[in-house]
């Protein structure tokens, strides 16, 4: 027995798997240590030919890699790696990885990194499945109408979500592109927390709060259910509950477990809803400075909530109460007030910054940038209408400080 498995809490020691409806078979979610264990009998459900991972060379170099195809090889597969994503995906690392698909006839591919490489795998197996120049699905010079080449994603952060959401995020040149296609879902996701050890406490910080605003923005989204509502709850309540562990501690199993699992209920909910201004402020901050996603949109999170708290109250209260604010002595603004100071709380004990001042951003870009999210990045099911002059009072509140 290797010291690894002896570290894994016993309630914890045992893979699961998640099925809903809309999930053909053997389609589904695999959850636990050890479950990319399993990799070569799920891959064998799907195909008898060649199978191509996709990754990056950071994952290379963790030995990571070795392992998947090890596993591989058990199961009579012959698997080969294709490294070449990078923290932002543009377009020519999908081309890349088509090209090799195609000219290898591989006929499954395995994604397993962060968000980038996972969104690389997914335009690469739609596209690729179909003979299709993945610049032309980004350009939306084609629309498909069925699944590509077989997927199974491997998440190695806790924070995306990539590897259960319908959604792909490319660049072209300078441009980023999100086309979504319910063939992005994976034949199977395989989430194993014990691949999000290695992540340094920063990555840590900056996915973990990514992975919280999928569940704050997807639950103030329009288009909010009661059922997204209930992953989301669920989801923000593991992540503030384990984030500050997991970054003080890369080695806390449990608080590995919770984070991967929390980061997927996040994404399962928001999915069913959609993102908002705090994910258009990470798009906008990138242009000005190389900004990791999660940092970009934990930027704006706060200041979202306390636009919205007008009109949203009754589930920022919900959400305090998620994160383990006491909020029974309180009225539902006062509670709700309490989740936002939660949130800028969260963020500055984890090591994120609070404010674009603290992150180095001018303010004489404010105005450039308020005026390049409404213009660029709207989002009409935001809960409360924003214009020109009220996106140049949230941004100079992000710079400020203001809540």
């Amino acid at each position: 027995m290797d010291d690894f498995k002896m570290r894994i809490p016993p309630d914890f020691d045992r893979v699961f798997e998640f099925r809903t409806a809309g999930m053909v078979p053997p389609n589904r979610v695999i959850f636990g240590f050890r479950a990319i264990e399993q990799i070569g009998v799920e891959v064998a459900h799907l195909t008898k030919g060649k199978v191509l991972i996709a990754s990056d060379e950071a994952i290379l170099k963790l030995g990571i890699l070795d392992k998947i195809q090890s596993f591989l090889a058990l199961a009579g597969f012959e698997a080969k790696v294709f490294t070449d994503i990078g923290a932002e995906p543009h377009v020519e690392n999908a081309e890349a990885l088509y090209n090799q698909c195609l000219s290898g006839d591989f006929s499954i591919l395995i994604g397993i990194g962060g968000g980038s490489v996972m969104d690389v795998t997914k335009l690469v197996a739609l596209s690729g499945g179909h003979k299709q120049p993945p610049r032309d699905f980004l350009e939306g010079k084609v629309k498909l109408s069925e699944r590509g080449l077989p997927m199974i994603l491997i998440p190695t952060t806790a924070g995306t979500g990539s590897e259960v959401s319908p959604y792909s995020v490319v660049k072209i040149g300078e441009k980023k592109y999100f086309p979504m296609s319910p063939f992005f879902y994976p034949d199977i996701a395989i989430i194993d927390p014990g691949l999000t050890i290695s992540m340094p406490p920063f990555i840590t910080a900056s996915t973990g709060m990514d992975a919280l605003s999928h569940a704050i923005e997807g639950m103030m989204h329009k288009n909010a259910n009661p059922f997204s509502d209930s992953l989301c709850l669920d989801g923000a309540q593991m992540i503030g509950s384990y984030l500050r562990r997991a970054v003080g501690n890369g080695g806390d199993l449990e608080a590995r477990y919770y984070m991967s699992l929390g980061a997927t209920l996040c994404m399962m909910g928001m999915s069913m809803s959609g993102g908002l201004y705090a994910h258009s402020v990470s798009f906008v901050v990138g242009k000005y400075k190389p900004t990791p996603h999660g940092v970009g949109v934990s930027l704006g999170l706060p200041y979202l909530m306390a636009f919205n708290l007008p009109v949203v109250s009754a589930k920022l209260a919900k959400i305090a109460a998620a994160l383990g604010e006491p909020i029974w002595m309180y009225s539902e603004q006062e509670a709700a007030k309490r989740a936002i100071h939660a949130i800028k709380s969260l963020m500055t004990d984890i090591g994120l910054p609070v404010t674009l001042k603290d992150y180095g951003i001018s303010e004489k870009d404010i105005p450039d940038m308020a005026n390049m999210m409404i213009k660029l990045y709207p989002r009409p099911m935001n809960p409360r209408s924003m214009d020109q002059e009220s996106s140049m009072t949230y941004w100079r509140n992000m710079w400020n400080g203001t809540l």
